[in-house]
């Protein structure tokens, strides 16, 4: 490996979405941009349901025609079930200015997609790299590296941690906080061979509600495999035996709309788990420093936010980024810190709102005013700042408690009459 280079504008830890966004709108505002990934690519890793919100966050960073050219899945929905029930919610049906359609991606390949992009827009991207320290003197970071072939030191104008649940500056600046969501297990796999619908709802993500308290996703990719995996806490896994292997297929097979979609699909990865993913961080920024995606903040994949909301701080704090070393003052816990908190909150409350069972009271309701549906098609494409919506102007749990009390008025109307 060439030896990393002793100075640089900006380094950038991790070469995930985050990382590879943040690096290339950098590296076309002319810095020298030094990206270091402990891990080879490809690399196993999930999040691979997209949501419309990245396919604009991809366009203005001039990205998305890479993506395309990698022939993803098309992504126009996300479908409900519930004990027989279906709820589709289309993403045209979003607010005025929400792209409308995303798509579902293998992760491996969407993630060297992104790097290699990265790469040809002039970053010094390099695999295999950990970096071992960080120190701020003079208005510069040092960070301290170490590689298969050595190690040695680098100075940074502005130092991006993109580093996902590594979490390297959390890690190493003490900003590790508790996160208050109940932590939760996931076991998945790929299949080939389930029964898709036809037309435009291929691509659609299955999220399928368990009576027993799982819910499972269902994510199909172009390549003729589809994702599967369920979501519970242990002891729900601990309630059927056998290995990961059996406890995944027997709860698959116990719910009937997943049952029929999987019967003829056939394994063809080895199963996997996945624990306790939830992250909080005190602090997204300081003099000199950043944490963008899940390097920061992670909630639970149950609305697919995770890429989104990478995609979405590394593009924010790239541009701020820019702005402070062009010379511009930048305030930044008002433009970043706070509106990815803010937006996270808005997400969290969603999550939330899932695992007490009002989401599902509200998706599955007869009766949902427009605004409503654009309401939440919008939220579920992962616009969450948009102050038309009113899960983001009146904050999730008082929306969500407006409007099942409209649904009761509604029905209490109904039966007086």
């Amino acid at each position: 490996m060439r030896e990393l280079p002793a100075e640089t504008d900006v380094l950038i830890i991790g070469a995930g979405p985050a990382g590879s966004i943040a690096a290339s709108i950098l590296a076309e505002e002319g810095f020298r941009v030094t990206a270091v990934e402990k891990q080879w690519f490809p690399r196993h890793v999930i999040g691979e349901s997209l949501l419309p919100r990245c396919n604009q966050l991809l366009h203005e960073a001039g990205l998305l025609e890479a993506v395309e050219r990698r022939g993803y899945m098309p992504k126009h929905a996300a479908l409900f079930v519930m004990e027989g029930r279906r709820e589709r919610f289309p993403f045209a049906n979003s607010l005025s200015g929400d792209w409308a359609s995303s798509f579902q991606v293998p992760r491996d390949d969407f993630d060297q997609t992104l790097a290699s992009a990265a790469r040809a827009k002039g970053v010094d991207l390099r695999h295999g790299v950990e970096l071992t320290g960080l120190s701020f003197e003079e208005g510069a970071a040092i960070a301290a590296w170490k590689s298969d072939d050595g190690e040695g030191s680098l100075r940074a104008r502005f130092v991006l941690d993109c580093s996902g649940p590594a979490r390297v500056l959390p890690r190493l600046l003490g900003l590790d906080m508790p996160a208050d969501i109940l932590a939760r297990s996931a076991v998945y796999t790929h299949v080939e061979g389930d029964l898709r619908p036809e037309g435009a709802e291929a691509g659609d993500i299955w999220i399928v509600v368990h009576p027993g308290g799982a819910w499972f996703w269902i994510i199909p990719f172009s390549n003729g495999r589809t994702s599967v995996g369920v979501v519970a806490e242990d002891a729900f896994f601990d309630t059927h035996a056998g290995d990961d292997t059996e406890k995944l297929w027997a709860i698959l097979r116990s719910e009937a709309d997943t049952a029929a979609r999987l019967r003829g699909a056939v394994q063809v990865q080895p199963t996997r788990r996945l624990r306790g993913w939830t992250t909080a961080t005190s602090r997204l920024c300081g003099p000199g420093w950043a944490v963008a995606g899940n390097a920061g903040d992670f909630l639970d994949p149950v609305f697919s936010s995770g890429v989104m909301f990478a995609l979405e701080s590394g593009s924010r704090a790239a541009r701020l980024a820019t702005r402070q070393m062009k010379g511009e003052p930048v305030d930044w816990q008002r433009d970043y810190e706070k509106p990815m908190q803010d937006a996270v909150a808005v997400f969290k409350g969603f999550v939330l709102a899932w695992y007490r069972g009002d989401l599902s009271k509200l998706f599955f309701s007869p009766v949902k005013l427009e605004n409503t549906i654009r309401s939440i098609c919008s939220i579920l494409g992962g616009n969450v700042f948009n102050q038309d919506n009113l899960f983001v102007s009146k904050g999730p749990d008082a929306a969500i408690e407006s409007m099942l009390w409209g649904l009761r008025m509604l029905e209490a109307g109904k039966t007086a009459r």
